[in-house]
């Protein structure tokens, strides 16, 4: 009969075949048209991204320099950064249909970052980016 440290370490084992694919994404790894650069940087071929095709698309960049990272399409040819930290207390925020939205408090922001509404009280903070057109660099 399995012990209950064998179910334990099979239902890590399973969960953690599961969740690996989602740990690279997450990481900017797996994603075509995203690289991750040795200095920390992520390099976002735009027109390889689906998501980022329309105005109000997104696409997680999972952490860049030890921060959580989105980008989001603002305009017809402009792009934002953001990190994903609540102003408020540093939880990260999640998106919630054209907003983020913190988990822990309350907190509301537009998709561009700028403050809604709770204990925040300021927008999200832009993350340095900048681009050439065809690629936007974050970090």
């Amino acid at each position: 009969m399995p012990t209950r440290r064998d179910f334990l370490k099979t239902v890590c084992g399973v969960s953690a075949l599961a969740i690996g694919p989602v740990l690279l994404a997450d990481n900017a790894m797996a994603a075509d048209g995203i690289v991750r650069k040795p200095n920390g940087q992520v390099a976002v071929t735009l027109a390889k991204i689906p998501a980022l095709s329309k105005v109000g698309g997104v696409v997680n960049l999972g952490t860049v320099k030890g921060s959580p990272v989105a980008i989001v399409r603002t305009g017809p040819t402009t792009y934002r950064a953001l990190n994903l930290s609540c102003t408020h207390q540093g939880v990260k925020v999640a998106q919630a249909g054209t907003q983020w939205k913190c988990p822990a408090h309350g907190s509301q922001f537009n998709l561009d970052g700028s403050f809604i509404a709770g204990p925040a009280g300021r927008a999200l903070n832009a993350v340095k980016s900048t681009s050439n057109g065809k690629v936007l660099t974050v970090g």
